[in-house]
């Protein structure tokens, strides 16, 4: 997989705005405040995945419930996707040193 990571640690719960569609996926001032586009392949945390786009799911070696149930590693299978190009935008969660991933297709 070819993919390219934005860091945004230095920023407290960041907007997420999709490159490609201008629309706010990660909107920290909405009740609802994970609004995925059709860009989004995935929102994740290090504990799990927040939304999967079943297109990227089908790119990864197991299934996203498999991971959730084996408590995998989640940024090692975002990794080993075979997904052409991708965009992650990579943010701290400000607890454990646990982060949060946002993928957008090219």
């Amino acid at each position: 997989m070819s993919y390219h990571v934005i860091d945004l640690e230095q920023q407290t719960q960041p907007n997420i705005i999709c490159p490609s569609c201008q629309h706010c996926v990660l909107d920290w001032a909405k009740t609802q405040y994970i609004q995925p586009c059709e860009h989004t392949a995935f929102i994740a945390l290090d504990l799990g995945f927040e939304y999967v786009a079943d297109d990227f799911e089908q790119t990864l070696a197991v299934s996203v419930d498999e991971i959730h149930h084996q408590e995998l590693n989640v940024w090692q299978h975002i990794q080993g996707s075979s997904l052409a190009s991708l965009t992650i935008y990579m943010m701290s969660l400000g607890v454990a040193d646990y982060k949060r991933y946002v993928g957008f297709t090219l």
